[in-house]
C-alpha cells in the first residue's frame, strides 16, 4: 500500500525512536550481561564484516582500491562489488563505535521492514524472526543479510511492476552475486521484460560504482571470488556437506550445480503449473529460486539463512508452525552445533535439515493457505504415486552419480573422483608387487 507523502513522517519518527531505544537498552543490558549481538548494538564491539565495510567505504571516498585495504593476506577483507562500499560511506561520517550501533539498529529495521513489505501484520512473527539465530548472527558479524532480506522482499512485492522489481532485484544481485537466480526466476515466470531490466540494473549497480574508483581491483576480482569459494569447507553449504562425506571438492561443486539446476527446473515447472492460480504459482516458483541460489553458492554462512523467512512469510503471513522452524535452530546451541564455522558433519546435517524442511513445508503451505502444511505432506507419503515419483528420481540420481564416479576413473582424472582417492593408473615398477599403484 502506497502512503501519501505526509504519512511517511510517522513511520520515520517511529523507526528513529525505536532504534534509539534499542541502542540504549543494549547499553544498559550489556553492562551486566555479555551477548555477541548486544555489544554491536551498544557500540562496544566492531563486528568483522562491518569492519571490512567501513574500511572499504573510507577507501572509495579517497578514490583508493577497497580490496585488501590495510589487511594481511590471511584475511580476505572486503569481497563485494564496490556498490556496498559506496552505500556505507555515510556511516564514515560517524565515529566507528557510533557507526556500529547505527548499522546494527538499521539491520533490525531492515528485518522489520522486510516482514512488513511481505504483508506480515501479526506482531508475534516479528520476535521469532528477530530472535532467530540467523538474525542474531547477522548482528554479531555486522553482515548485510538484513538488507538482503528487504531487497528480496521488495522484489517479491513489486514483481508485477517492471521498473521497481528490476531496481530491487538488480540491487540484490549487485550486493550478493549468488542471488542471480532471482533474475532467472523473473524470466521463467513470464516476466521477460522485467528480467532484462534486472540484468541492466544489476550491471549498472556493479559497473557504475566501480567506474567511480577507476575500476581498481577489477582485474583481480575473479581471483578474489575464487578465494571466497575456497572457504566452503568452513561453511554450511551443500558443497561443505558433501566434503564432510569424503567427497572430492570438484565433485561436490558439480553436485551443488546439479541440485541448483534441478531446483531451477522445478521453479520453471511451478511457474507454469496450470493447476493453480498465478499467485500460488509465483509463490512456489519464487521459493524454489531462493532455494536454488542457496544450493548453488559454495559458501553458506548461518546468516544467509535469514532469507528463509521470505518463503515463510509468503506462505503464512500470520503465526503458524512454519515460523517456529527457523527459530528452532536456536536449539543447536544446546549441542554446541551452532557457530560461524561448524565442526564436523552433525551441525551441517542439522542446518541443512532445517533449511530443507522449511522450504518444503513453505511450498506445501502456499498451496493450502488455511491448512496445516505437514498434514497433506504426511498424507502424500502414503500414496503410491509419491513413491513411484521418488523411485524415478532416485534412479535418475543414481545414473548421474555413476556417471560422475565412473567417467573420471576411465579418464584417469583424479580431481573429479568423488571418493577423494588416488585413481592414477600408473603401473608399479617391476618387482614391486604388481598391479596398479596405490598412494
Amino acid at each position: 500500500m502506497r502512503l501519501p507523502a505526509g504519512q511517511w513522517l510517522r513511520p520515520t519518527i517511529a523507526a528513529l525512536v525505536g532504534g534509539a531505544l534499542v541502542v540504549f537498552a543494549a547499553k544498559a543490558i550489556g553492562r551486566w550481561h555479555y551477548d555477541p549481538t548486544i555489544w554491536p548494538l551498544a557500540g562496544w564491539y566492531v563486528p568483522p564484516d562491518f569492519g571490512d565495510f567501513y574500511r572499504a567505504a573510507e577507501a572509495v571516498l579517497r578514490g583508493d582500491n577497497p580490496y585488501q585495504a590495510d589487511l594481511s593476506r590471511e584475511w580476505l577483507g572486503f569481497v563485494y562489488p564496490p556498490l556496498l562500499a559506496w552505500l556505507m560511506t555515510p556511516l564514515t561520517l560517524l565515529p566507528v563505535t557510533t557507526a556500529v550501533s547505527v548499522w546494527a539498529a538499521l539491520t533490525l529495521l531492515f528485518v522489520v521492514a522486510a516482514l512488513w513489505v511481505l504483508d506480515v501484520r501479526d506482531w508475534r512473527c516479528y520476535p521469532l524472526a528477530l530472535l532467530s539465530p540467523f538474525a542474531r548472527e547477522t548482528l554479531e558479524f555486522g553482515a548485510i543479510d538484513g538488507l538482503l532480506l528487504l531487497t528480496v522482499a521488495l522484489t517479491w512485492r513489486y514483481r508485477d511492476a517492471p521498473a521497481r522489481a528490476a531496481a530491487s532485484s538488480g540491487l540484490t544481485i549487485a550486493l550478493k552475486l549468488f542471488l542471480w537466480p532471482l533474475a532467472l526466476w523473473l524470466a521463467l515466470s513470464g516476466r521477460v521484460r522485467t528480467a532484462l531490466l534486472t540484468c541492466a540494473a544489476g550491471a549498472g549497480f556493479v559497473l557504475v560504482p566501480w567506474a567511480l574508483i577507476g575500476f581498481q581491483g577489477l582485474g583481480g576480482y575473479r581471483q578474489l571470488l575464487g578465494d571466497v569459494a575456497n572457504q566452503e569447507d568452513g561453511s554450511y553449504s551443500l558443497v561443505a556437506l558433501a566434503e564432510q562425506l569424503d567427497v572430492a571438492t570438484t565433485f561436490a561443486r558439480n553436485l551443488s550445480v546439479g541440485v541448483a539446476a534441478l531446483l531451477v527446473f522445478l521453479s520453471f515447472r511451478a511457474a507454469r503449473d496450470s493447476r493453480y492460480d498465478r499467485r500460488v504459482r509465483d509463490r512456489r516458483s519464487f521459493t524454489l529460486a531462493i532455494a536454488a541460489a542457496l544450493a548453488l553458492t559454495p559458501v553458506v554462512w548461518n546468516h544467509y539463512l535469514l532469507l528463509l523467512f521470505v518463503p515463510v512469510a509468503i506462505a503464512r503471513p500470520r503465526l503458524s508452525g512454519l515460523w517456529v522452524l527457523p527459530f528452532a535452530a536456536n536449539a543447536l546451541y544446546l549441542f554446541d552445533w551452532y557457530g560461524p564455522k561448524p565442526n564436523g558433519l552433525a551441525p551441517r546435517v542439522a542446518m541443512a535439515a532445517i533449511a530443507v524442511v522449511t522450504i518444503v513445508l513453505s511450498i506445501e503451505a502456499q498451496v493450502r493457505p488455511r491448512s496445516n502444511a505437514l498434514r497433506p505432506l504426511w498424507h502424500r507419503l502414503g500414496k503410491g504415486r509419491f513413491w513411484r515419483t521418488a523411485a524415478g528420481g532416485l534412479a535418475i540420481a543414481a545414473v548421474v552419480t555413476v556417471g560422475f564416479v565412473a567417467t573420471p576413473e576411465l579418464l584417469n582424472d583424479r580431481p573429479y573422483n568423488p571418493l577423494g582417492r588416488d585413481t592414477s593408473h600408473v603401473r608399479q615398477p617391476p618387482g614391486s608387487g604388481g598391479g596398479f599403484g596405490q598412494q
